[in-house]
This record gives structure tokens, sequence and C-alpha cells, in this order.
């Protein structure tokens, strides 16, 4: 077996016992017919490919499984060294001072009577889409930035994205790439879900985020990258791509927005939608606070439940969907710091440029490269 070859049988071995680690895989099917086995063990495996390889890519990869073995056998981690084993990051503590910007710029948006929590909420109720009609509105969001992400991005030839609405998971939603440039998107839709919300769903889930990010790797050919490992330094790029590819699409997308909503008897103030998401962006990272609280700075659940409450603005149910999803859940706690650090990096790189953007979607980078001015990724 070659190294990598023995990559994917590592992390499909260790995906038996630990499904939610893998993010998709579509790679040989003869490899997916490796059994599962003891952690301890898959953690021993993992240090003796580490062992041989020279590839900082992969390196990195087989390092994430080797903490993902360790921590699901039972070993205990300090939160900082755990995410930096699986991330390839340390986690950052943001400044309130962003949290602030945030909250200023929805003061302005959302003027009126009682506190800026309270007009949050009310704006959430507002927009709230009828849940007969939410799978045709998020419909009509991913139809509108394909069209854009086609004529800045461009898109590979027969790409294809199937939507659905669930309820009952722990997560709002999630994008699984399924191999031959198609993508499953599904909206959780256990609480009403806001219209101010469907643009930069669709664009960060699918167009020109994660499902555009995937099908360009794809025409790489490159073995590696058929699959995909949630709790690794890869997660990073991917979610730094997908918080960083919506702002090329965005420009006038609200108002389009509105306008297929109408046709739909769905009635949305596209310029003030445009100024909530704005500011609501800045609030991204209230979630990595919360979790450093939690985990490091050794904060109840309730303290860090108060913390998430005041910054994020958000009402008390998604506050509590919110923390399960991104603080609480031991198998992924960490995974958050992606969203904010990976935005911070990807952003820094492609500054707006699409064809930054295609060059980093088919690159195989790791968050050091990009902290580093990318100066030892492999392009293609």
């Amino acid at each position: 077996m070659t190294h990598v070859e023995r990559y994917l049988e590592l992390a499909l071995r260790l995906g038996r016992l630990d499904p939610e680690l893998l993010d998709f895989y579509y790679g040989p099917p003869e490899l997916e017919r490796a059994v599962a086995d003891d952690p301890s063990r898959l953690a021993g495996d993992a240090l003796e490919l580490l062992a041989e390889l020279d590839d900082p890519w992969l390196t990195a990869q087989v390092r994430a499984l080797e903490a993902n073995a360790r921590t699901l056998a039972g070993e205990e981690l300090p939160y900082a060294e755990e995410v930096e084993l699986k991330y390839g990051i340390r986690p950052p503590w943001v400044d309130e001072a962003e949290f602030e910007r945030g909250h200023a710029l929805l003061d302005e948006a959302l003027a009126g009577p009682g506190s800026l929590a309270d007009r949050f909420a009310r704006r959430l109720e507002q927009v709230a889409l009828p849940g007969e009609l939410t799978g045709r509105a998020l419909g009509e969001a991913v139809a509108l930035v394909r069209e854009r992400t086609r004529e800045t991005v461009g898109l590979p030839e027969g790409e294809k994205v199937e939507l659905e609405v669930v309820t009952g998971e722990m997560w709002l939603g999630f994008a699984r790439y399924l191999g031959g440039f198609r993508t499953h998107v599904a909206l959780n839709a256990d609480l009403p879900f806001p219209a101010d919300e469907l643009v930069w769903f669709a664009a960060h889930e699918a167009y020109p985020g994660h499902h555009t990010h995937r099908a360009w790797q794809e025409t790489t050919g490159r073995l590696e990258r058929t699959l995909g490992v949630l709790r690794s330094p890869d997660a990073v790029i991917a979610e730094g791509i997908a918080q960083t590819a919506p702002r090329l699409v965005l420009d006038g997308a609200f108002e389009e927005l509105a306008e297929r909503l109408a046709r739909l008897g769905v009635a949305y103030d596209a310029e003030t939608g445009a100024r909530v998401v704005e500011g609501d962006h800045l609030l991204t990272s209230v979630w990595s606070n919360a979790s450093i609280l939690r985990h490091e700075r050794g904060s109840s659940r309730e303290e860090a439940r108060e913390y998430a409450a005041h910054w994020s603005l958000q009402p008390a149910d998604r506050v509590e969907k919110f923390l399960e999803a991104n603080v609480e859940d031991r198998g992924s706690r960490g995974y958050t710091h992606c969203y904010s650090v990976g935005e911070r990096l990807c952003r820094a790189y492609v500054g707006g440029d699409p064809g930054c953007l295609r060059e980093l979607m088919t690159a195989r980078v790791l968050p050091s490269d990009l902290g580093s001015g990318m100066s030892a990724v492999d392009e293609f």
C-alpha cells in the first residue's frame, strides 16, 4: 500500500468507530472494506505511518487521526493541545470589540424600542419562513448564488446540488460531498429558519462554498482528496473557504432574493436583511470564545450559555441549539474555531479575488501554509 492508501484506510477504520469523524468518501471501494479496530491500536498504526512520512499535508492529517483515536479511546487531552493536534491551530480568544462592532451595526439596522436582543429576536420572528415554504425558498437562494458563482468563480461541468429539509439533527445545516461533482445539502428545520440567513446558508454550503470547493478539488484527481476528515487541518481550510467565498456573490443578492421570495408570497426587506447579516457575521466567534470558557477556563455550562446569549443576541432556543452543536459535543469540541481562524486565513489570501479563491480551492494547503504566505502550497 502507498502512504496515501494507508492514510485513507486508517481514516475509514476510525470512521467505523466514529462515523461523525468523516465528512465524505468517494475513493476506491475496496478500501472501505477495512474493518473497525480498537482505537488504541489505530493510534499506534497512525504513529507508525507518521514515522515514515515526509509529506507535510499528509503528516498533519495523520497526526489528526492519531489524536482522534486517542480521545476516542478515552484519553483526556488539555483543550488547547487537543485543538492543535486535531486542527493544526491554536484556539484564539477573540476580542469582544469585534462583537461590539457587530452590535453597533445591528443596533443601527434594527432601530426602534426595546433592547437590542429584543429587537433582534423580533427580526428573527418577522422573517421566519413558513415551514411549508422553507424548501422552495432554499431552492431559490441556491439557484441565485449558483448563477453568480458560475459568473465569478466558475463551476465544473456537470456539477449538481441536491437539497433536503430535515428535522431532529444536532446541526443546523450540512453539506456532504458525494463525488462525481455532486453534493447533498441538508437544512435542519427544528427551529424556524430566518429568511435573512438564506443567502449566506446557500453560499456557505453550496455556491461558492463547500460544494464548489469540493467539486473543483475533485478535478485535481488526487486520491487523498477523495476523503474528508472533519476533525483535521483540512476542515479549517474548508470552513475558511466557505466563510470567505460568499462575499464574492453577495452584492445585490438580497434584493434579488426579495424578488424571488415575493413570487412565493413572502415579503422580505432586503436592505435590512443585508445589514443584519453584516452585523451578525461579526458575532460568529462568540461560540469560539464560549468553547474556550467552557473547556479551557473552567466555566460552567450556565456561564458559557450566559456569555453566548449576551454576545450572540440569539433567543434561548437557538443558543441551546448552537451550544449543543458548537461547544458541548465531546467529539467535535474545538471545531467551532475552524470558522473564525479559517476565515481569517483564507480572507487574507483571497482578498476578494475570484482567481485566488479558485487557486485555494484546488490547492493542498495547511493552515500553517496560509499563515506563512502559502510558500509551501502544493497547487494545481
